[in-house]
């Protein structure tokens, strides 16, 4: 699913093909992979383990308290170097930014829907996520939250 939504967007702002958000994931509940937290690498198709652990209930914080990040098999945050595009597309930038994590998103809801999973669109808390994901995710920003996959009996409340 990762490798699909991220082939890019064909734009006359970017590179054919090429995306300029990063990809952290808190896994929760995935066949073959351990719980943790994760960057994917998208050059290689792969994921680097940034953290071994349980992050269910911080899933849920970052994504504002709500039940569905804490219960998503994986949530998925679309980050960011701003100040980088603001640098290198100016005032657009920032609209740059979002569009290219909305599409590569959309992406990421039709591609659920054809594994029958669930997928869904989430606020979040912008300098916890980077707290988080730090240092790896030091000097980005978050553009996006999707959590995904089949619901886990929610404890929390």
């Amino acid at each position: 699913m990762l490798k699909r939504s991220t082939n890019g967007i064909d734009t006359d702002f970017l590179s054919k093909y090429d995306i300029l958000n990063d990809l952290y994931l808190i896994v929760n509940n995935v066949d073959g992979l351990r719980s943790g937290s994760y960057y994917y690498v998208r050059q290689r198709d792969s994921l680097e383990l940034l953290r071994r652990g349980d992050f269910r209930e911080i899933s849920g914080n970052l994504g504002l308290g709500q039940d569905l990040p804490h219960d998503a098999s994986v949530t998925i945050f679309f980050m960011v170097n701003l100040q980088k595009v603001l640098d290198n597309f100016g005032n657009r930038g920032y609209r740059i930014a979002q569009i290219d994590a909305a599409i590569t998103g959309g992406k990421m809801y039709l591609a659920a829907y054809a594994f029958n999973l669930g997928a869904t669109g989430l606020t979040f808390y912008d300098d916890m996520v980077t707290d988080f994901f730090s240092p790896h995710a030091k000097n980005k920003d978050t553009m996006f939250m999707i959590a995904l996959g089949k619901k886990a009996k929610s404890s929390h409340s």
